[in-house]
């Protein structure tokens, strides 16, 4: 077993100092068109049509899209 600064090889140090910005929007939950469709109550091709129009800010994964949990969250919360 090695130990480096304090810790065995392959050990993750936690901190308890909160995530900088990018590091918490990096952790938020990526959803599939199907989660994103049942939350926003539209239909798949919809979600679809809006990801390609840029209306909803999405990612794709190869041949599939990603949206994020807190992006999405940031756009139902009343204005």
């Amino acid at each position: 077993m090695t130990v480096v600064g304090g810790l065995r090889a392959g050990a993750v140090a936690v901190s308890s100092r909160p995530l900088p910005v990018v590091a918490r929007e990096r952790a938020s939950k990526l959803l599939t068109v199907a989660e994103v469709a049942d939350l926003l109550r539209i239909n798949k091709s919809t979600v679809y049509r809006m990801a390609k129009q840029g209306r909803l800010p999405a990612t794709r994964v190869g041949r599939q899209w990603r949206f994020r949990e807190s992006v999405l969250d940031g756009l139902l919360e009343p204005s």
